[in-house]
């Protein structure tokens, strides 16, 4: 190595203890800071003491300036038992390495009246825990973790530090959120803000009753002082949406308009350096024959092989690297690849911006504040062949022409382009046919074999799904998942090969059907067929009663299920149709008799995305009921025996000997007991009767209240519920020994173990699902 080289890299590696030292200092607070006094005599509530601590004061103080933001926080709180000891007793500070410095002013503990300081330089340990880091993104995060030593029962600590904030996109101007509530129940909380009169600031107060600022002028300098008491810890509640705002909160605010969000966007896109590999890329698709065809190139480009990695550091946070960049190093997070597009599109004169969306938020967006801490997320918004296309450049495996592409569920969407003056709405029309239709063949015979035919057909963003999920599975992979999912119905099953795989990229459709060989089908005597598409859409938080926020619907949803089951002989099963319609969705059941078989189908339809408080008891009685109808149980034929008994010797000798058995009573019963005349008389009553309606086909008891799946901490939990359960016969449910556990992911993500379960009167086999969650 050259010696200018390596003397290079020696300076710059003696440097890096004194960069890791240099994320904090220990300094007095801040000469602007106003303390507020602590009532350390305030009498302790049962409620006030949460993990063993009563906190006593939290307080904010915010100083804006032209140079940046400091923000001054100062907790008092006392230890009130030994849990207290192990909760309280740290400190820890997040803070970014690039743009923020953390100044400690102490750690006080006062006990018997005296004050001690706790905080020594060498105690603070300075971690980089990337939070972010799972999700693909790098931004230098550090934490400051101090361990305090010699706490006890009784003592009041006190903590206080300040964090400056220098970052270079938002100089001028102040964003901010002032907490009105905390996670637990505080005695006296403050939040303090000085700011350039010259400044001009907006308040919108969320989740509360609007809360005003006391206001005066301080040496030059507006303050807004925000002071509450004795204010209780905030109350969490389940499945709210996304964008109902829960937290109380005051949001701030300096920007005056979405315009002036947009232009402020747009500002930061502008010099960026242009890169005659970007040209390059874009000019390869000129020659394909539409404008439509060239877009879905660039599209699938970005999307699929520019892979998402954001490293956001300094401007980065929210400035886009330049396309040149994100192209040659082929990683960029939402904003560059949605840069990256644009500029593409723009190469080959299609009309292209980048837009900000929140992702989660959707039309929530449109009742907050204009400000850029309003969005989380950038898109592309293109017009092509007379369409708007909204594109997300982050999705991989995106498919179909235009008007089959998957909607985009943001709601409303902030357009980085000249003459921007406020939000834009992003339609997201709901699926005609269903998104995801499963169709099962079941062909049985009376010998316990069979055949069972799947096929799933899925479109738009489930097909999106399903390419991103089987690109990621080998074809063994495929198959034995598919063996797993079906064992728990069919405890001897065969892959007759691996699953088909058709993907129609135009019309955005993906089908998968796989074939299995049955055995020993009857060996239960009988068997079921499920639903459990639906678990998740059907699913319910654990706390339903009581709500004081609406409640979360998966929305728009669409799927079918059909199973189709054959036999050699005459199955017993009634007909049946039920339709039961909620406040936010539609499910419809159907059981049809056929020729040696039926034909049972469920389709189930979201109809809004969210319940009314009001309307949360309506809502949980029809998933009940719908739950009711996720599942058919049905007897084996007369005649039908279990291929395992047929290829028993002893077994045979047995039904020879029956055989005889039954020949003898045949005979005893024309000569010695008339059956022939009883017979017809039997058959003359049973004419009689054909107007009385079929025995109702046999269907697990769903519980009215509960989720499904059962949640429970361990799989050693899962008895207890079984034996709960109750069959339609009247008959508990006893787990059905050495029986296969399946296991699946359900359409939130968690994954879910099904066992197989019997009455233990009837014998009818069962399924019931749990999400095992340990503590």
């Amino acid at each position: 190595m050259p010696l200018p080289r390596l003397l290079l890299l020696l300076s710059a590696l003696a440097t890096l203890p004194a960069r890791a030292e240099a994320g904090f200092v220990l300094t007095e607070p801040p000469s602007w800071v106003e303390p507020t006094a602590v009532d350390g005599e305030r009498a302790l509530r049962a409620e006030d003491a949460v993990s063993g601590l009563h906190l006593l004061l939290s307080e904010e103080q915010v100083r804006v300036s032209p140079e940046g933001t400091e923000r001054f926080s100062r907790q008092v709180r006392r230890v009130v038992s030994s849990r207290g000891v192990e909760t309280g007793s740290e400190l820890r500070v997040t803070f970014s390495n690039t743009h923020q410095r953390l100044r400690l002013h102490g750690i006080w503990r006062t006990r018997e009246g005296v004050r001690t300081q706790l905080l020594r330089a060498g105690d603070v340990k300075l971690l980089q825990q990337e939070r972010a880091l799972d999700m693909g993104i790098y931004s230098d995060e550090r934490t400051a973790l101090v361990f305090l030593q010699d706490v006890r029962v009784g003592d009041l600590i006190e903590e206080s530090y300040t964090v400056e904030d220098v970052h270079p996109l938002f100089r001028g101007h102040h964003l901010d959120a002032i907490s009105l509530v905390g996670p637990v129940p505080t005695g006296h909380l403050v939040h303090r803000l000085l700011a350039p009169a010259d400044l001009k600031l907006h308040f919108k107060t969320h989740g509360a009753a609007a809360a005003e600022p006391t206001v005066r002028e301080v040496g030059g300098l507006s303050e807004y002082r925000w002071e509450r008491r004795d204010v209780r810890a905030i109350t969490q509640e389940d499945g709210v949406p996304a964008d109902v705002e829960v937290w109380p909160h005051v949001q701030v605010s300096s920007f005056q308009s979405w315009a002036d969000v947009a232009a402020w966007g747009l500002a930061l896109q502008e010099g960026l350096p242009g890169s005659p590999e970007v040209t390059a890329r874009a000019k390869s698709w000129r020659s394909l024959p539409t404008e439509e065809a060239r877009f879905l190139a660039a599209v699938r480009f970005v999307q699929d092989e520019v892979r998402y990695l954001g490293i956001e550091l300094g401007p980065n946070t929210h400035q886009p690297h330049p396309p040149g960049q994100v192209l040659a190093q082929r990683f960029g997070d939402c904003k560059d690849k949605a840069l990256l597009l644009a500029t593409l599109l723009r190469t080959l004169d299609i009309p292209a911006d980048v837009v900000l969306v929140h992702s989660r938020r959707r039309g929530g967006v449109a009742s907050l504040l204009p400000s850029p801490y309003a969005f989380n997320h950038a898109i592309v918004r293109a017009r092509v062949a007379g369409r708007t296309e909204w594109v997300d450049a982050t999705l991989t495996h995106q498919r179909g022409r235009l008007g089959a592409r998957r909607p985009l569920p943001y709601g409303k969407a902030l357009v980085l382009a000249p003459g921007t003056t406020g939000l834009e709405s992003i339609p997201e029309p709901a699926p005609g046919e269903p998104e995801l239709d499963v169709r099962y063949v079941l062909s049985v015979e009376d010998d316990g074999t069979g055949t069972l035919a799947v096929t799933t057909r899925l479109s738009r963003s489930e097909a999106d799904k399903a390419r991103s999920w089987l690109a990621s599975l080998s074809e063994e992979q495929l198959t034995t998942r598919g063996l797993e999912r079906y064992r728990p119905l069919f405890p001897k099953l065969q892959s007759e090969g691996a699953p088909r795989v058709q993907d129609d990229e135009d019309a955005n459709t993906v089908t998968l059907e796989e074939r299995y060989k049955l055995e020993d089908v009857w060996a239960s005597g009988g068997l079921s067929v499920s639903v459990a598409q639906l678990g998740g859409e059907l699913a319910l938080p654990r706390h339903t009663e009581g709500r004081a926020f609406p409640l979360a619907v998966a929305h728009p949803s669409h799927l079918r299920v059909r199973w189709e089951v054959r036999s050699g002989s005459l199955l017993s099963v009634a007909p049946e149709q039920h339709t039961v319609e909620g406040p936010a969705s539609r499910l419809e059941m159907s059981v049809l008799p056929e020729f040696s078989g039926f034909v049972y189908q469920v389709e189930y339809r979201s109809l809004a995305d969210r319940v009314a408080p009001d309307a949360v008891a309506r809502h949980v009685e029809a998933m009940g009921e719908m739950r009711s109808h996720l599942g058919l149980s049905f007897s084996a034929p007369p005649g039908a025996i279990s291929s395992a008994s047929a290829s028993n010797p002893a077994a045979l000798s047995r039904t020879t000997s029956l055989a005889i058995s039954a020949t003898f009573l045949l005979l005893l019963g024309v000569f010695g007991l008339r059956l022939p005349q009883r017979l017809r008389r039997l058959v003359r009553e049973r004419r009689a009767r054909r107007n009385v309606a079929p025995r109702p086909v046999r269907h697990l008891r769903v519980r009215e209240e509960g989720p499904a799946p059962f949640i429970v901490e361990s799989l050693d939990q899962a008895e207890r519920h079984i034996r709960g359960e109750r069959c339609s016969c009247g008959g508990s449910f006893e787990p059905v020994p050495d029986a296969q556990q399946l296991r699946h992911t359900g359409s939130d993500g968690r994954t879910l173990t099904v066992l197989r379960v019997r009455c233990s009167t009837c014998r009818a086999p069962q399924f019931l699902s749990f999400d095992v969650r340990p503590n």
